[in-house]
Formats: structure tokens, sequence, C-alpha cells
């Protein structure tokens, strides 16, 4: 009988840090581990084939009911993230109506532009999900196209698009916050039925994240041999995100959740459930650790803001 639990993997670079040092051995885990696109992590956790998963935000707070978060351990960024981009063929404040293509790999990125498009700019384009056929130099394409991870990288890299807005420098320019991009989950039917084993499994992955975090140039050699980046994109790639899940992400998540709400993406704002091998805890009963703990340095944050009428 095999007895490794399923592991989600997103299939991209920005998670490299949690997931090298499993794959590669150096941390040894229970693991069979399964890839794919944010989206279809997020269906394959939703009905129960996934025991540990990666899991788009939007997607712990529509199915908060399934599901506990894993301490410490998210894809965040204090600014700009780089992987998350808005590629216009206009200035973002002139897009009015129009017609944005979105991706359909990920439902947080989708989420978060809508919330941007309402309540920071004022406008309300339309959302078309699909994928591009042609990114010509010449006009052809969408006018707009919200591409997310690796995609992203390498068309912002071709500088085809004159107008390109990175949505976590959007959203950390408005609210002073983090944004959590992703957030680990464990199932609370495998908390029940496998709970022996759950706190050794969290333990791994938060190993793996502290080792891959410690030697990012290690990380980095690896990523570049995806092509998508050289070595110095990849140092200035990870010093942009954060892979802690400390008071103030929680605060930028607990704030992107209101936002939604408001713009009518959500219904009710969720409680953020921490898994603890003793039992699950609610968001801000615990201290959380600093946001220097993540790969890359916060020096120079902007002061916290609030947001007028939330």
């Amino acid at each position: 009988m095999d007895d490794k639990l399923n592991l989600g993997r997103i299939g991209y670079l920005n998670v490299l840090p949690v997931y090298f040092p499993l794959e590669s051995g150096i941390v040894s885990h229970p693991f069979s581990i399964v890839a794919g696109t944010p989206a279809y992590l997020n269906e394959l956790a939703a009905r129960g084939a996934l025991d540990i998963s990666p899991v788009s935000s939007i997607e712990y707070a529509r199915h908060a009911d399934l599901y506990y978060i894993v301490p410490d351990l998210s894809i965040s960024s204090f600014g700009e993230v780089k992987s998350v981009l808005l590629l216009s063929r206009r200035p973002v404040e002139q897009l009015g109506e129009r017609k944005i293509l979105v991706t359909p790999q990920s439902h947080t990125s989708v989420g978060l532009l809508k919330v941007l498009s309402k309540m920071r700019y004022e406008m309300d384009p339309v959302f078309e999900t699909g994928a591009p056929a042609d990114f010509s130099a010449n006009g052809g394409g969408p006018e707009a196209f919200l591409a997310i991870g690796d995609e992203a990288l390498r068309l912002n890299g071709k500088r085809m698009f004159p107008h390109v807005l990175d949505l976590g420098t959007a959203w950390y320019e408005w609210t002073g916050l983090p944004f959590v991009f992703a957030l680990w989950v464990v199932r609370k039917k495998a908390v029940d039925e496998k709970n022996g084993r759950i706190p050794a499994a969290v333990k791994a992955l938060l190993d793996s994240k502290r080792w891959g975090c410690s030697y990012i140039e290690r990380i980095c050699e690896e990523a570049a041999r995806a092509g998508v980046l050289e070595i110095d994109e990849l140092h200035e790639y990870y010093r942009c995100l954060r892979y802690d899940l400390n008071e103030r992400e929680r605060r930028g998540l607990e704030l992107f959740y209101s936002c939604l709400r408001q713009v009518g993406e959500l219904e009710r704002v969720p409680k953020l459930e921490i898994y603890s091998a003793g039992g699950c805890r609610v968001s801000g009963a615990g201290e959380g650790r600093k946001a220097e703990d993540g790969c890359g340095s916060t020096e120079g944050l902007a002061r916290e803001c609030s947001i007028s009428g939330l």
C-alpha cells in the first residue's frame, strides 16, 4: 500500500526554493508530488485528490471549509513580483471599458486585477478568459493581457507591449501591505484521516523552504536550466518573492478578501485557520515573525496606509 501523501506543485519557477530541496533529495519527505497550473491544483485540492498543496489565495477564501493553512508558507511580494503583469498597448488608466484577456491559469491574479480595476483605477473593463494567439509587434493580439508565472517573465523580456503594470507593485503602492498570491493548505479530511503523518509533512515543507531561501544561488543555477531568465535576472526575481506568512502577509490577505467581497467576487470574508499539530488556530492568535525572514530584503517598506471606504 502506498503510504505517501499527495503534494501539489505549481509548475512555475516561483516555487523552486520550496520544491528543489524536496525533489533533489536534500530534504527527505513523505510526498508523491503532482505538478500543474494554479487553477488545476485548485481543482485537484477541492475534490480531495491532494492532501497538501499550494492553492491560489482566492481558492482558500472560496473553500475555507475544506482547508487549514500551512503555517509560515506562502508566495507573496512586498511590491514588485515580476511574474503577474498586465501587458497593455495603452496606459491602464485609459483602458476604461475595453477588453482585457485574462489567463485561465490563476484565479487570484484575475481577482486582484478586478479589485485594482474597480477600486483603485475606477474603470470597468470587460474580462475575457483565454490565451492570445498572436503577440506580433505590429499590433496583433489583445489590447491588454494578464500574464502570470513563467509566461509573464518571457513576454515582459520581449518588450512587445509598451505599458506594463506589475500587479504586486500596484497593490503595495495602494495599500502599503504585501500581497499573498498563493497559500499552502492541508485538507481538513487529511488531518482527520492521516493526522499522525501531517506534522512531519508540514515540517518537511518548512525545512525545504528554509534550505531553498538559504541557498538561493543554488536555486538560481537550477532555475536557469529552464531558459526563461539569466542568472542575474533570476537573482533579481527571487529577491522580489517572499515565502513566509507572517502578520503583515495575513493582514494583506484579509484586506484582499475584504476587497473581493466589495467587488462581488466573494460572498463572505473567511477566517484564516492556521494548521498546527495541537489543533488549528485562527489568524492573530499568535506572534508572527518579521517580514525580513523571507528570501529578500524588505528595506524601504512604505508605511501602511488605509484605503478609503474599507
